[in-house]
Parts: C-alpha cells; sequence; structure tokens
C-alpha cells in the first residue's frame, strides 16, 4: 500500500468517525424527546411521578407531579431545538475592507478597521426552557420536603385520570409474553451472563485488549432492558388478576392508589425502552470501532 493511499484511508476514516458521532449524538436525542415527553404526561394524568434524585427515586406527588412534568416538557423542547438548530456557533466578525488613496508629498497612514466583537447567535428558546425546567426542579423538591414536613400545600392537584390505562400501551397486550420474564429462574440467568461478561471484560483488560469492556457495555442494557420488562408485565397483570396471578397486596395497591401504582408500572416500562435505546447505541459505537479497528 503506497503511503498516499494509506493517508486517504486514515482521512476517511476520520471523517467517517466525525459523521458518526453527529449521527449518534442526533440519535440520543431523538431518543430523548419522546421518553421525557412521555414522562411529563404520565406526571399529569396519574398526579405522581417519581424523580431521579442522588438518593434514588423520590415520590413526587400533586403539584410536585405536574412541576416535574414542567421540567420534562421544557427539557423535551430544548432537545427538539437542537435537533432542529443544531449547536451553538460563534457568529464570524464582519469583514472590513479599507480603501486608502496615497497622494504624492503624504505618508499613507495605517487605517485599521472598527474592532467587532464575535457574539454567539442568539437562541432565546433554549435559555428559556433551561430556566424553566431549573426551577420547575426546584420548586418540585421544595414542595417535596413541605410535604414530608406535613404541609400539604403542594397536596393537590391531583391527576386528570390516575385509572387510566392508555399510557400503559403496549402492556394491555404484550404482557403474556412479559411474564416469561419475570420468572426468578430468568432473573438468575440474567445476572449470571452479566457476572459471566464482567469477568471476562476484566480478564480481557488485564491482557490489554482494547475495547475490552465494550462488549459489556453494550450488553448489559440489554440485560436490564429484559429485566424491567419483565418488571412492568408482572406489575400490570398482577394488580388485575390475569394470566391467573394471585397478589392481594399488588390489587390493594392499584385500588387504593392507581396513579402511583400505574406510573411506577409505567417508569419500568420506559426504564425498559431507555436501556434498550442505550444498548442500541453502544452497540453501534463497538461496531463502529470494529469496523475501524479492521480497517
Amino acid at each position: 500500500m503506497s503511503l498516499r493511499v494509506a493517508w486517504s484511508r486514515v482521512q476517511a476514516l476520520r471523517q467517517e468517525s466525525v459523521r458518526s458521532d453527529e449521527l449518534l449524538m442526533r440519535a440520543a436525542y431523538v431518543g430523548c424527546v419522546p421518553i421525557l415527553l412521555a414522562y411529563g404526561c404520565a406526571g399529569v394524568v396519574y398526579g405522581n411521578l417519581p424523580m431521579f434524585t442522588p438518593i434514588g427515586f423520590v415520590d413526587m406527588p400533586g403539584a410536585c407531579a405536574w412541576l416535574t412534568a414542567a421540567m420534562a416538557f421544557a427539557l423535551a423542547i430544548f432537545a427538539v431545538d437542537w435537533l432542529v438548530r443544531g449547536e451553538l456557533a460563534v457568529a464570524p466578525p464582519p469583514v472590513t475592507v479599507v480603501e486608502q488613496v496615497w497622494r504624492p508629498g503624504t505618508f499613507p497612514s495605517p487605517i485599521l478597521p472598527p474592532h467587532v466583537v464575535a457574539q454567539p447567535r442568539s437562541l432565546p428558546l433554549r435559555i428559556a426552557c433551561l430556566s424553566i425546567a431549573a426551577v420547575a426542579c426546584a420548586s418540585a423538591l421544595v414542595g417535596r420536603v413541605t410535604l414530608a414536613l406535613g404541609w400539604q400545600a403542594f397536596a393537590r392537584p391531583g391527576g386528570l385520570a390516575p385509572q387510566a390505562e392508555w399510557p400503559l400501551y403496549p402492556l394491555q397486550w404484550i404482557w403474556p409474553w412479559l411474564l416469561p420474564l419475570a420468572r426468578d429462574s430468568f432473573v438468575l440467568g440474567l445476572i449470571g451472563v452479566g457476572v459471566a461478561l464482567y469477568v471476562a471484560a476484566q480478564l480481557m483488560s488485564w491482557r490489554k485488549v482494547r475495547g475490552a469492556w465494550l462488549p459489556l457495555l453494550a450488553i448489559l442494557p440489554l440485560l436490564l432492558t429484559l429485566n424491567f420488562l419483565g418488571s412492568a408485565g408482572f406489575d400490570f397483570a398482577a394488580a388485575r388478576g390475569l394470566g391467573g396471578l394471585n397478589e392481594p397486596e399488588l390489587a390493594s395497591a392499584l385500588a387504593q392508589q392507581p396513579g402511583r401504582y400505574n406510573v411506577f408500572t409505567f417508569l419500568s416500562l420506559w426504564i425498559a425502552i431507555g436501556f434498550g435505546t442505550v444498548g442500541l447505541i453502544l452497540g453501534f459505537l463497538f461496531g463502529r470501532s470494529r469496523s475501524m479497528d479492521d480497517a
């Protein structure tokens, strides 16, 4: 292979890497938009919405759920704006051409163009979205603290339809196929596969194999996807007595607090969708890195 051919191949791989990274980022934003919209709609419908914090998921009832939904909607609009307009860009300063006429007996003096400071492109929509999301998140956390202290200022309003099942679609159709994923033997098998992948990745890392952790990072989200799908299918069917399941505690929880029970079932479903999306993206990265190594 000549030096020119090798250099052209390196340049092609570099351009392909840049395009792949842009496609990967766009796919991540595309995946975030429906998840954020569904998350916000669930809070409005059920009047209860868990928020992920450094100490885990915190239950957000009443007005706290509506504020959390407002945060999700604002972040979704921000992601849509990024997909439409792209990244922030700094406008280049205008080029000024200065013409100096020289006359006999005079010496030309240098004339500099006026100093122009480059200003970033103004995107007030993004600033507004991030501001609304920050204020809504902070207000929801403050409201949750007041509820924990016994103040009921944020206890209302409730959800629009706490017993609605349409946000849980397609669990109404696929729950019979998801019940086997909730069996103890299947869950133990998922744990065994995860442990085996971790040990294999650790051994390859000790042997300094390039990309040793990529298979684990790509497959682990898919294992979590199966686990959460099984949990969502079991919670949906058991509380309603479907498939011959008899779980009085789950049926009582659904009858007493339908909004809270349904939103946690919803959360299991969409966490599975989120992990599946992450697994596909990481699988794409793994495949791209292998193809670049082979080239």
